[in-house]
């Protein structure tokens, strides 16, 4: 190979490099960890995230919760975060996380290559952070999946209410009374344990629409009350799974649910998840015992 050509590779490919390190590059860096939470458990987690200095102005969560994009502030720089989760076998997860200085990429990249990265041990360590409050939150419930099975079919007195996932237990908080009231006052007998009825998950805005329900003795006809409705919830074939733990975190065990029909090839729906509460949490107790059975309707 002529001296010419040789110059051409030594000058080149340094050239090369360069070009793509700072113009073409769509990260400043990567940081990665794996753990036992399964995709939708982080994605939710990310965006009511617990993080030591790392402030998040806005959480993007994408449809399948393989991607979470998220704006932040570090001391007085601005990143872009790009969470990418992907499987590295059936109980660990891999997460890489994309940062990108939003107003200095040009120059944090020039200080990484010159071996100053003291921002990027910072990140790392909210990063580090973070994580370890993932796996805090993980042992504060369980999920027992018990396969196919029917879910129960009741007349239920209920109360239509919409709100985050995070926040159906205290919309059911709010209304308890008024159902528990409405059974006493008009002497019902109750079938039951209280259960919510899912209507709709938005599982990319968390929010969702739902009736909390008290099943009742089927009747000719009912007392006439200006929000609670009287419904038929029929029986399905599902997916049940039992979780146990406090019920604000409940909705976690539908994202198993999933994870367990996608690993079997079953098809499954989002409407019409099923609830049914075992405890009583004003009665207090151990929250790790308390019980909740989750029915997930199969497709057909």
């Amino acid at each position: 190979m002529s001296k010419k050509n040789w110059l051409f590779i030594l000058i080149g490919i340094p050239v090369l490099f360069l070009l793509w390190y700072f113009a073409i590059k769509d990260r400043d860096y990567a940081i990665h960890f794996e753990t036992k939470a399964i995709p939708g458990e982080i994605a939710y987690r990310l965006d009511v995230p617990r993080f030591d200095n790392l402030e998040i102005k806005n959480t993007t969560i994408g449809a399948d919760f393989s991607k979470v994009l998220q704006n932040a502030k570090l001391g007085e720089e601005s990143y872009d975060l790009n969470w990418i989760i992907s499987k590295k076998n059936d109980s660990i997860h891999k997460v890489k996380v994309n940062v990108k200085n939003q107003n200095h990429s040009f120059k944090d990249r020039f200080l990484l290559l010159t071996g100053q990265n003291d921002f990027q041990q910072e990140m790392k360590e909210e990063i580090q952070f973070f994580k370890e409050a993932l796996n805090a939150n993980l042992k504060l419930y369980s999920v027992k999946i018990k396969g196919k099975t029917s879910s129960p079919e009741n007349i239920c007195a209920c109360i239509d209410a919409e709100s985050s996932v995070e926040q159906k237990a205290f919309e059911m908080m709010k209304t308890i009374d008024i159902l528990s009231g409405y059974i006493l006052n008009n002497e019902l007998e109750t079938r039951g344990r209280p259960r919510i009825l899912i209507d709709s998950w938005d599982q990319t805005t968390k929010q969702i629409s739902f009736n909390f329900c008290f099943p009742i003795v089927k009747m000719g006809s009912y007392p006439a009350h200006p929000i609670i409705k009287i419904k038929n919830i029929p029986a399905e074939k599902t997916l049940k799974a039992s979780y146990y733990g406090n019920y604000m975190f409940s909705h976690y065990a539908w994202m198993h649910l999933i994870d367990y029909a996608e690993k079997n090839n079953i098809a499954v729906k989002t409407e019409n998840i099923l609830e049914v509460f075992q405890n009583n949490p004003q009665m207090g107790g151990d929250e790790s015992q308390w019980q909740a059975d989750i029915y997930l309707p199969i497709a057909e």
